[in-house]
Formats: C-alpha cells, sequence, structure tokens
C-alpha cells in the first residue's frame, strides 16, 4: 500500500515538474502527448493574452453604458467558450489528447473573438 502511494506522489510530482517546465518543450518537433498538450496549451495562453489587449483597447473611450455591455457581452462570450470547447471535445474524456483538444478549441474561438474586437463587433 505505501509503495503504491509513493508511486502515486512520485508521478504526481513528475507531472507538476512537467507543467512548470513546458517552455522547455520544443513544440515544432513535439510527439509526447504531455508535451503536445503543453503546446496547445502555450498557444491558448498567447491567444487569450492578445484576445486581452484586443479588449482592453476596445473599451478605451467607451462611454461607461458601452463599456458596461461589453463587459457583459464578454463574460457572456467566455461562458460560451468553454461550454462549446467541453461540449465539441466531449468525445475525448478519459483520454490523454483531451487537455490539446481542448486547447486548440479555445485557442480557435478566442482567436475568433478578437478578430471581432478589432473589428468593434460589427460584422
Amino acid at each position: 500500500m505505501r509503495s503504491v502511494a509513493l508511486a502515486v506522489v512520485l508521478c504526481l510530482a513528475a507531472l507538476d515538474a512537467h507543467a512548470a517546465d513546458t517552455d522547455s518543450v520544443d513544440c515544432k518537433n513535439a510527439v509526447a502527448q504531455m508535451d503536445l498538450n503543453a503546446c496547445a496549451d502555450r498557444d491558448f495562453q498567447k491567444a487569450d493574452a492578445i484576445l486581452n489587449k484586443a479588449y482592453k483597447d476596445a473599451t478605451n473611450g467607451m462611454d461607461a453604458h458601452a463599456l458596461e455591455l461589453l463587459r457583459k457581452a464578454q463574460r457572456a462570450w467566455i461562458a460560451f467558450r468553454d461550454a462549446e470547447c467541453s461540449y465539441e471535445t466531449a468525445g475525448d474524456e478519459g483520454g490523454s489528447i483531451l487537455p490539446m483538444d481542448y486547447s486548440i478549441c479555445l485557442t480557435r474561438l478566442t482567436k475568433q473573438r478578437t478578430q471581432e474586437l478589432h473589428a468593434g463587433g460589427n460584422d
């Protein structure tokens, strides 16, 4: 029993160490699923940072009413994005590919939203 608990603790520690060291992953040559997951998450983090800048830029000069409407829309959009990606990746549940596919979905929808904010929401 102790050896099983120790093995679990060691595995979790290794996963934490790998997750903390994702910047060292060579995404151009990644083949291990854990590395592919980390690369997809890195792509999402970059897209999210760009979205946050686009949101901030979009709010510059807005009156209070327009700002509140955009905040409300953005919160609803985030809830939609997360729910949509959960739906799109439901078939991956329990698989090691789930984090990668979920991050890919988040990235795709986040980039779309960034384009919408740059366009001023007028399509």
